[in-house]
């Protein structure tokens, strides 16, 4: 069956709602459908209809977001979002029509990159994404940790309400974004969208609470029967705000708890306490997937730890934009193009998507089978070179 493809129509929306709750298994109510109208860009979904009778039967969308990579520029990036398609009409093809469509879509605008987190990591390798950052869930016990005697109290935190919240988040997140490899965007809207707090996405929380430095802010929750504090969102531009925003929340009265289920992989959080093992990791998931659209232009917008001079010979087999490419650069600049000499190192597009924000090493999927290099010391220079300055992190959830 080939389905029919269109762009969805503002009255679409409730139709497509209910293919995606059936598809996840999360029902959107008539106030989700309005709360998401201000986000919902008709011309940016793209569905997958059954010929015999116009039902929709499968979705998929794409956010506009900018990414920080390595070395700090930002690059123009699509977030691809609301993959779905019917129970009924699975394994027919029809995710690789509504993809194939998608993608060409995004070279034909110009973008660099694509961008996707997954609910099923067996999927999206073969359209070429590979997992690029990483993120963690953590639980600290209040009433065990302390701070090392020697960390400073920054102090300069304050709990406000959601209005001043809302006004204060956005330039502290710019911030943080300009230093962390990985780091979306976030419009207007979705920042109102963000701000929401609707009772029935509390999970038996309490509404948010927010605590707010010049230099950062944080969202939480208390479930009160479980004396538990849930971090929701914490963001600080600098060391100082970290610190001092943790300190607020590891002194809270009538918690035992406190946890947050998006940590940095080098958060120095444990680092910061006297005993580390309070900070207990309690689950490790890949975060954002990237696949590069344009190779050269995406290789030569970030920096490289070390001077690097290597051609790459990149296969891909879903939109057949792979090639050799003599890739040049070190921390100050880059160069990329198309290239006939010899490749020292030979992968596919997914793995480069992996490697792209520095999160994981070449020496990983060398031994894995997944890169392949003609000398050790090519190996070698290919791994310190494309390492971040930090750790990525996405930051927000699409």
């Amino acid at each position: 069956m080939k389905p029919i493809l269109r762009r969805a129509t503002l009255d679409d929306l409730p139709a497509m709602a209910l293919v995606d709750s059936r598809a996840f298994g999360v029902h959107m109510t008539e106030q989700d459908i309005e709360d998401f109208r201000p986000l919902f860009v008709p011309e940016d979904y793209l569905l997958a209809c059954d010929p015999s009778d116009g039902r929709i039967i499968g979705i998929t969308c794409h956010y506009p977001f900018t990414m920080t990579v390595p070395g700090g520029a930002r690059l123009d990036v699509a977030g691809v979002s609301w993959v779905s398609v019917a129970t009924t009409h699975r394994r027919r093809g029809v995710l690789r029509e509504m993809f194939t469509a998608q993608h060409r879509r995004f070279v034909e605008d110009g973008l660099a990159m694509s961008i996707l987190t997954a609910t099923q990591g067996g999927i999206y390798g073969r359209f070429g994404y590979g997992p690029a950052t990483s993120v963690r869930s953590v639980e600290v016990d209040r009433r065990l940790a302390a701070f090392r005697t020697d960390v400073p109290d920054p102090g300069g935190v304050r709990q406000v309400e959601a209005d001043e919240a809302r006004k204060h988040a956005p330039e502290v997140h710019q911030r943080w974004c300009a230093v962390t490899p990985g780091a979306l965007s976030r419009s207007e809207a979705w920042w109102d969208f963000l701000f929401l707090d609707r009772e029935n996405h509390r999970q038996g929380g309490s509404a948010m609470f927010y605590l707010v430095h010049p230099d950062g802010f944080a969202a939480y929750r208390i479930d009160e029967q479980e004396q538990r504090c849930r971090v929701v969102e914490l963001v600080a531009a600098t060391d100082d705000a970290h610190i001092a925003l943790w300190r607020v929340l590891l002194g809270l009265d009538l918690v035992h708890t406190v946890t947050a289920a998006a940590c940095a992989l080098d958060d120095p959080l444990p680092f910061l306490l006297a005993d580390p093992r309070q900070m207990r990791t309690r689950g490790l998931d890949d975060e954002v997937w990237t696949r590069a659209l344009d190779i050269p232009v995406a290789l030569a917008a970030r920096r490289y730890a070390t001077e690097l001079d290597v051609t790459i010979e990149v296969h891909d087999s879903f939109l057949d934009r792979g090639g050799r490419f003599r890739l040049r650069g070190g921390p100050e600049a880059a160069s990329c193009a198309a290239t006939d000499r010899a490749p020292d190192v030979r992968t596919d597009v997914a793995t480069l998507g992996s490697l792209y924000l520095g999160g994981h090493r070449a020496e990983s999927f060398a031994r894995a089978g997944l890169l392949e290099t003609a000398e050790r010391c090519v190996l070698r220079q290919v791994d310190v070179a494309f390492a971040a300055e930090r750790e990525p992190q996405t930051g927000t959830h699409f």
